[in-house]
């Protein structure tokens, strides 16, 4: 597995619920003068590890979309597969997957509402997944988290916040690890949140890799507007 033989997922295909009809795709909104999906894109490019992109896309119309602000402002940007994404962001990753049948390198794999990824942060991650096959950049938990009882809003315990991180994405696994993951709880009909829940559920350890710098995933107006501020200072 060598630099420069890296897939890289980028997922665009969900939808803005969450941005309050402020945007109507938060993917390819403009954020300091360029597209959202383009600022990440950009970055793992600039790395040199990744030697085929494929982004996941919810419509036609944001196909078009995409492939006009790609021509815009990469033009001369590492080929580029689209695929078609499912309902779910779980549905869109094993799409994109089934695309990359047979690679025996490694896959990145990475919200496109995450514009503020650092090279630094990437190269660190996949660094580590080189090294044990699975790796995900996360967050160590800054505050004390509450675990609900089931059936109430009241606290049915404390983890020790010590052990607590959140999970971020790039996401970055074996290339065959993950896919045969993502089948399995596919085939079990088995939700999960993020690519790691699905590489957990098939027995296979995942290192932590704390993120070195901001990475917002973009959820709500306001976020728009730190992340802004955010790219100022960099």
């Amino acid at each position: 597995m060598s630099a420069g033989d890296d897939i890289l997922i980028l997922l665009a295909a969900g939808s803005a619920r969450r941005m309050q009809s402020v945007v109507d795709d938060k993917i390819t909104a403009l954020l300091a003068g360029k597209p959202v999906f383009v600022h990440s894109l950009r970055t793992f490019l600039s790395t040199g590890l990744v030697g085929r992109a494929i982004i996941t896309y919810r419509d036609d119309a944001q196909l078009a979309k995409l492939r006009a602000l790609l021509a815009a402002h990469l033009p001369a940007a590492t080929a580029i597969d689209f695929v078609p994404g499912g309902e779910s962001r779980q549905d869109s990753v094993l799409a994109a997957l089934n695309t990359c049948e047979g690679h025996a390198g490694l896959v990145h794999i990475h919200d496109g509402a995450r514009p503020l990824v650092s090279a630094e942060a990437i190269r660190k991650v996949r660094a580590k997944a080189f090294e044990t096959g699975a790796a995900i950049l996360a967050g160590r938990a800054a505050d004390t988290v509450k675990i609900a009882k089931a059936d109430s809003a009241s606290v049915e315990t404390s983890p020790d916040r010590g052990l607590v991180w959140t999970a971020e994405t790039p996401q970055v696994f074996r290339t065959a690890v993950v896919l045969k993951a993502y089948r399995k709880v596919a085939e079990l009909q088995r939700k999960v949140t993020d690519d790691s829940s699905a590489v957990e559920f098939v027995g296979q350890d995942v290192s932590l890799v704390e993120n070195p710098s901001v990475n917002l995933k973009l959820t709500r107006p306001a976020d728009f507007v730190l992340a802004e501020a955010i790219l100022k200072t960099r």
